[in-house]
């Protein structure tokens, strides 16, 4: 019962001294702006990533389980409102929607799925090589695909992406065919 409680407190501190420190980053970016331009325009950038960091990392020193599934939202959710912040500070509207939303959505559900691999896989190999081949090929060819339509035209860089994409596919291949192997090896004492 004291580990517990002793653990318990430890993590209480930990968040406390977090937030106290992005805290204090975000009010030194607010003073530095406000000091030199007499408004708050550019130090909502680093604000809005202070956030990100925050809502992504508090969950990890304060839940006990499905720590996995908290970092995730906190992640989703403040990456997609730093979107609409950034649309909203700079001179070019309506791109979020059509270009950045669908990109930032590919780019989650590839890391959910590589997450649940790491989760759930005995073999990490198989794992790697899953991550690999999400980031690498599929949402590597997504987002060329999202990039294509959003520009209405076709990419000039279509033979470094086909050769990223390759190289990928490759490294997965590799390290799933190491991992077959070490899983078909008998261990020795």
């Amino acid at each position: 019962m004291h580990a517990i409680t002793t653990t318990a407190k430890s993590n209480n501190k930990a968040i406390v001294i977090f937030s106290a420190i992005l805290m204090f980053l975000v009010i030194v970016c607010f003073i530095v702006n406000y000091s030199i331009d007499h408004s708050l325009n550019w130090s909502l950038y680093p604000a809005g990533a202070l956030v990100i960091v925050w809502a992504t990392i508090a969950p990890l020193l304060t839940i006990k389980k499905n720590k996995g599934i908290a970092f995730f939202l906190g992640f989703a959710i403040t990456v997609i409102s730093y979107l609409f912040l950034i649309e909203y500070m700079v001179p070019a509207k309506g791109w979020v929607v059509p270009l950045a939303l669908p990109i930032v959505a590919l780019a989650l559900v590839a890391l959910g799925l590589s997450m649940l691999a790491f989760t759930y896989l005995k073999t990490k190999l198989y794992a790697a090589a899953i991550a690999v081949l999400l980031f690498g090929v599929l949402a590597n060819f997504g987002v060329g695909k999202i990039v294509d339509n959003f520009l209405n035209e076709s990419n000039s860089d279509y033979i470094y992406r086909m050769s990223t994409m390759l190289a990928s596919a490759l490294i997965a291949l590799f390290l799933f065919v190491i991992g077959f192997m070490k899983k078909d090896k008998p261990t020795q004492n």
